[in-house]
């Protein structure tokens, strides 16, 4: 695959996709958003795929919508409609429709989604990051939503998923003033999981998605997001009902009796995700 503003690499069973427009720190165009889709869907079906990194190269991860395109907005001559993502393909429809939305379609995926931010998170960046499974930040990382600073509100679902990251306040807080805050702030509100040296993040992310990829079961790990996501939308009652039935599920499958097997002769497990 050839892309203009993405690098797209799979090693070891991660796949990388890199935001790469580093002298606009990396702000999101439609285009890149279209590659970032074609690609992450090309990973979500590879099955010697496991895990997935979502990063930014140079010194942002995501500065927000390119300025030249809220600029046409700003003018009259385009839609805000005309920046956002459509959902990636047909495969999509057989998706609640929570996920079917111009960016929440990662929650859909059965692999992990694990952003890696390496600097600036704003804007757009801010919103897209939230529909990440994990977030791990460099020391060097500023987040924040800036849209009342703009003249905007907030955007793409994000009234509803940043209360249930970081809770109701902190989450009125940050929509309100529109502040910046650095990674240890994301860390001790939630919003992220780790705070790393710049020069260690990628290593990090790429420890963290290995150690899902290749020690864990592929139908465990799509099972468990999915319990998670899914139970969101509903009550104590059902999700106990559903956990149960997918654990039952999972105890009929190849992988549960791999990993038992597995443990008993002490030998790393051999996955197929069947």
């Amino acid at each position: 695959m050839d892309f203009a503003e993405i690098i797209y690499d799979k090693k070891d069973r991660v796949a990388t996709v890199t935001m790469n427009r580093p002298a606009k720190l990396n702000a999101w165009t439609p285009k890149m958003g279209a590659e970032m889709r074609t690609a992450m869907l090309d990973a979500e079906r590879d099955p010697s795929i496991g895990a997935i990194i979502v990063t930014g190269a140079g010194r942002a991860y995501c500065a927000g919508a390119d300025m030249g395109g809220l600029s046409d907005v700003a003018a009259g001559t385009a839609s805000a409609r005309g920046l956002g993502a459509k959902a990636p393909d047909e495969w999509l429809d057989t998706q609640r429709a929570d996920y079917r939305t111009a960016y929440s379609w990662p929650m859909a995926f059965n692999t992990p989604v694990i952003g890696a931010i390496n600097g600036a998170c704003v804007g757009l960046g801010f919103t897209t990051c939230l529909y990440h499974d994990v977030r791990i930040a460099s020391d060097n990382a500023r987040m924040g939503l800036i849209f009342t600073q703009r003249g905007l509100a907030i955007e793409h679902g994000s009234s509803w998923m940043l209360p249930r990251i970081v809770g109701l306040a902190r989450a009125m807080e940050l929509a309100l003033t529109g502040r910046l805050m650095d990674a240890n702030e994301a860390l001790e509100m939630g919003l992220v999981s780790r705070v790393v040296p710049q020069d260690k993040l990628m290593a990090t992310a790429r420890e963290t998605a290995s150690a899902i990829a290749n020690k864990c079961s592929p139908l465990g790990v799509a099972q468990a997001k999915k319990m998670i996501y899914q139970h969101l939308f509903t009550d104590l009652a059902t999700a106990v009902r559903d956990d149960d039935a997918s654990m039952e599920m999972m105890t009929h499958s190849q992988d549960f009796k791999e990993g038992v097997k597995a443990f008993l002769e002490k030998r790393a497990p051999k996955f197929t995700g069947k």
